[in-house]
Protein backbone atom coordinates (compact mmCIF):
# COMPACT_ATOMS: atom_id res chain seq x y z
CA UNK A 1 0.00 0.00 0.00
CA UNK A 2 2.67 2.76 0.72
CA UNK A 3 4.32 1.53 -2.32
CA UNK A 4 0.96 2.75 -4.06
CA UNK A 5 0.63 5.70 -2.46
CA UNK A 6 3.80 6.78 -3.50
CA UNK A 7 3.82 6.00 -7.16
CA UNK A 8 -0.14 7.92 -7.01
CA UNK A 9 1.94 11.11 -5.43
CA UNK A 10 2.92 11.36 -9.18
CA UNK A 11 0.07 10.69 -10.95
CA UNK A 12 -1.46 14.09 -9.79
CA UNK A 13 2.00 15.78 -8.38
CA UNK A 14 1.46 19.93 -9.08
CA UNK A 15 4.77 21.47 -7.88
CA UNK A 16 5.30 25.32 -7.72
CA UNK A 17 8.74 25.58 -7.59
CA UNK A 18 9.75 29.70 -6.03
CA UNK A 19 13.17 30.45 -7.60
CA UNK A 20 14.12 32.79 -4.71
CA UNK A 21 12.22 34.81 -2.39
CA UNK A 22 11.49 38.75 -1.79
CA UNK A 23 9.87 40.03 0.70
CA UNK A 24 6.76 42.60 -0.42
CA UNK A 25 8.32 41.77 -4.05
CA UNK A 26 5.86 41.36 -7.07
CA UNK A 27 6.13 38.36 -9.51
CA UNK A 28 7.17 39.42 -12.62
CA UNK A 29 6.79 36.38 -14.48
CA UNK A 30 5.44 32.37 -14.33
CA UNK A 31 6.81 29.66 -16.86
CA UNK A 32 4.75 26.86 -16.74
CA UNK A 33 5.82 23.27 -17.70
CA UNK A 34 4.07 19.64 -17.70
CA UNK A 35 1.37 17.87 -19.26
CA UNK A 36 -2.35 18.27 -20.47
CA UNK A 37 -3.36 20.30 -17.07
CA UNK A 38 -1.55 23.29 -18.02
CA UNK A 39 -0.88 22.72 -21.84
CA UNK A 40 -2.34 26.41 -23.45
CA UNK A 41 -1.67 25.15 -27.58
CA UNK A 42 1.57 23.69 -27.61
CA UNK A 43 0.37 20.75 -29.31
CA UNK A 44 -1.82 22.61 -31.80
CA UNK A 45 2.31 23.08 -33.46
CA UNK A 46 2.55 19.01 -33.09
CA UNK A 47 1.56 15.92 -34.97
CA UNK A 48 0.40 13.95 -32.23
CA UNK A 49 -2.99 13.10 -31.26
CA UNK A 50 -3.23 14.43 -28.14
CA UNK A 51 -5.10 17.66 -29.07
CA UNK A 52 -7.67 19.58 -27.61
CA UNK A 53 -8.57 22.55 -30.22
CA UNK A 54 -11.73 21.23 -30.89
CA UNK A 55 -14.96 21.54 -29.64
CA UNK A 56 -16.29 20.95 -26.88
CA UNK A 57 -13.19 22.57 -25.24
CA UNK A 58 -12.39 25.86 -24.70
CA UNK A 59 -16.42 26.81 -25.06
CA UNK A 60 -15.93 29.39 -21.60
CA UNK A 61 -13.32 31.01 -23.35
CA UNK A 62 -13.79 33.77 -26.19
CA UNK A 63 -13.41 32.52 -29.99
CA UNK A 64 -11.71 28.87 -31.24
CA UNK A 65 -10.68 26.52 -28.85
CA UNK A 66 -7.36 27.36 -27.80
CA UNK A 67 -5.37 23.90 -27.43
CA UNK A 68 -6.17 24.12 -23.58
CA UNK A 69 -7.45 20.45 -22.22
CA UNK A 70 -10.08 22.13 -20.46
CA UNK A 71 -13.38 24.38 -21.01
CA UNK A 72 -11.56 26.97 -20.22
CA UNK A 73 -8.67 28.58 -18.44
CA UNK A 74 -5.89 26.33 -16.91
CA UNK A 75 -4.67 26.23 -13.51
CA UNK A 76 -1.75 28.23 -15.36
CA UNK A 77 -4.07 30.92 -16.53
CA UNK A 78 -5.65 31.35 -12.84
CA UNK A 79 -2.63 31.43 -10.81
CA UNK A 80 -1.12 33.97 -13.60
CA UNK A 81 -4.48 36.04 -13.55
CA UNK A 82 -3.97 36.12 -9.36
CA UNK A 83 -0.45 37.31 -9.81
CA UNK A 84 -2.20 40.04 -12.02
CA UNK A 85 -0.33 38.78 -14.67
CA UNK A 86 -1.76 37.53 -18.85
CA UNK A 87 -1.97 34.37 -19.78
CA UNK A 88 1.42 32.59 -20.60
CA UNK A 89 0.85 32.24 -24.22
CA UNK A 90 2.46 28.76 -25.71
CA UNK A 91 5.82 28.27 -26.43
CA UNK A 92 5.32 27.14 -29.91
CA UNK A 93 3.05 30.02 -30.76
CA UNK A 94 5.25 32.60 -30.88
CA UNK A 95 7.33 33.52 -33.27
CA UNK A 96 10.85 34.14 -32.92
CA UNK A 97 10.55 37.88 -32.23
CA UNK A 98 7.54 37.70 -29.78
CA UNK A 99 9.99 35.38 -28.08
CA UNK A 100 12.34 38.25 -27.36
CA UNK A 101 9.80 40.52 -26.20
CA UNK A 102 7.54 38.19 -23.68
CA UNK A 103 8.63 39.24 -20.66
CA UNK A 104 5.69 37.81 -18.44
CA UNK A 105 6.13 34.43 -18.69
CA UNK A 106 5.84 31.32 -21.48
CA UNK A 107 3.84 28.40 -21.22
CA UNK A 108 6.19 25.26 -22.35
CA UNK A 109 3.72 22.75 -21.23
CA UNK A 110 2.68 19.73 -23.82
CA UNK A 111 -0.60 17.40 -23.19
CA UNK A 112 0.71 13.44 -22.91
CA UNK A 113 4.20 13.96 -21.75
CA UNK A 114 5.71 12.79 -18.42
CA UNK A 115 9.06 12.88 -16.64
CA UNK A 116 10.71 9.75 -18.87
CA UNK A 117 11.66 11.04 -22.47
CA UNK A 118 9.48 8.41 -23.75
CA UNK A 119 6.03 8.86 -22.20
CA UNK A 120 3.53 9.89 -24.75
CA UNK A 121 5.49 9.22 -27.58
CA UNK A 122 2.63 6.43 -28.64
CA UNK A 123 0.62 9.92 -29.31
CA UNK A 124 3.34 11.05 -31.60
CA UNK A 125 5.23 14.12 -31.37
CA UNK A 126 5.10 16.28 -28.06
CA UNK A 127 7.61 17.82 -26.17
CA UNK A 128 9.24 15.76 -23.62
CA UNK A 129 9.67 17.68 -20.00
CA UNK A 130 13.36 17.55 -21.35
CA UNK A 131 12.96 19.63 -24.10
CA UNK A 132 10.49 22.15 -22.22
CA UNK A 133 13.52 22.73 -20.24
CA UNK A 134 15.66 22.78 -23.13
CA UNK A 135 13.20 25.45 -24.66
CA UNK A 136 13.35 27.07 -21.60
CA UNK A 137 17.06 27.38 -21.51
CA UNK A 138 17.36 28.89 -24.96
CA UNK A 139 14.46 31.76 -23.47
CA UNK A 140 17.07 32.54 -20.75
CA UNK A 141 20.50 32.20 -23.13
CA UNK A 142 18.98 33.42 -26.24
CA UNK A 143 15.80 35.28 -26.21
CA UNK A 144 15.89 37.51 -23.00
CA UNK A 145 19.18 37.02 -21.24
CA UNK A 146 19.16 41.06 -19.89
CA UNK A 147 16.02 41.31 -18.66
CA UNK A 148 15.66 37.69 -17.09
CA UNK A 149 19.40 37.72 -15.45
CA UNK A 150 17.19 40.69 -12.74
CA UNK A 151 13.53 39.16 -13.10
CA UNK A 152 14.02 35.34 -12.94
CA UNK A 153 14.88 35.03 -9.67
CA UNK A 154 11.53 36.95 -8.61
CA UNK A 155 9.32 34.30 -11.12
CA UNK A 156 7.21 31.69 -10.24
CA UNK A 157 7.48 27.96 -11.77
CA UNK A 158 4.89 25.71 -12.23
CA UNK A 159 5.00 22.44 -13.05
CA UNK A 160 2.77 19.23 -13.29
CA UNK A 161 3.72 15.79 -14.42
CA UNK A 162 3.83 12.27 -14.09
CA UNK A 163 0.63 11.02 -14.55
CA UNK A 164 1.04 9.91 -17.82
CA UNK A 165 4.49 8.32 -16.77
CA UNK A 166 1.92 5.25 -15.23
CA UNK A 167 -1.31 6.52 -17.73
CA UNK A 168 0.55 6.14 -21.31
CA UNK A 169 3.56 4.27 -19.83
CA UNK A 170 4.21 2.09 -17.18
CA UNK A 171 0.33 0.76 -17.34
CA UNK A 172 0.88 0.14 -21.63
CA UNK A 173 2.36 -3.37 -21.40
CA UNK A 174 1.17 -3.28 -25.11
CA UNK A 175 3.35 -0.63 -26.30
CA UNK A 176 5.91 -0.42 -23.41
CA UNK A 177 8.31 -3.09 -21.83
CA UNK A 178 9.23 -0.57 -18.77
CA UNK A 179 6.58 -2.27 -16.45
CA UNK A 180 8.99 -5.65 -17.30
CA UNK A 181 12.04 -4.21 -16.14
CA UNK A 182 11.48 -2.02 -12.72
CA UNK A 183 8.95 -3.35 -10.12
CA UNK A 184 6.70 -0.49 -8.99
CA UNK A 185 8.39 0.90 -6.35
CA UNK A 186 12.06 0.87 -8.45
CA UNK A 187 10.16 2.71 -11.20
CA UNK A 188 8.87 5.32 -8.37
CA UNK A 189 12.50 6.11 -7.75
CA UNK A 190 13.49 6.37 -10.96
CA UNK A 191 10.83 9.01 -11.48
CA UNK A 192 11.74 10.37 -8.58
CA UNK A 193 15.54 10.43 -9.35
CA UNK A 194 15.14 11.43 -12.90
CA UNK A 195 12.29 14.55 -11.86
CA UNK A 196 14.93 16.03 -9.58
CA UNK A 197 17.73 15.75 -12.26
CA UNK A 198 15.25 17.91 -14.59
CA UNK A 199 14.85 20.55 -11.69
CA UNK A 200 18.03 20.84 -10.98
CA UNK A 201 19.14 21.29 -14.50
CA UNK A 202 16.46 23.98 -14.61
CA UNK A 203 17.52 25.67 -11.66
CA UNK A 204 21.30 25.89 -12.33
CA UNK A 205 20.81 27.42 -15.83
CA UNK A 206 18.75 29.88 -14.58
CA UNK A 207 21.19 30.63 -12.13
CA UNK A 208 23.90 30.75 -13.98
CA UNK A 209 22.53 32.83 -16.82
CA UNK A 210 21.06 35.38 -13.89
CA UNK A 211 25.03 34.79 -12.18
CA UNK A 212 26.65 35.85 -15.78
CA UNK A 213 24.76 39.04 -16.36
CA UNK A 214 24.58 40.26 -12.87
Amino acid sequence: MAVFMESCFFISLCLTMFAGKSSGATVPAIYVFGDSLLDSGNNNFLQTHAKSNYTPYGIDLPGEPTGRFTNGATGGDFIAQLLGLPHPPAYLSLSEASRKITTTGINYASGGSGILSETGTILGDILTLDEQINYFNSTVTNDLPSILSSTLARSIFLISTGSNDYLNNYLQPQFSNISQTYPPQEFANLLLDTFEQQLTRESKNGFEERKNHS
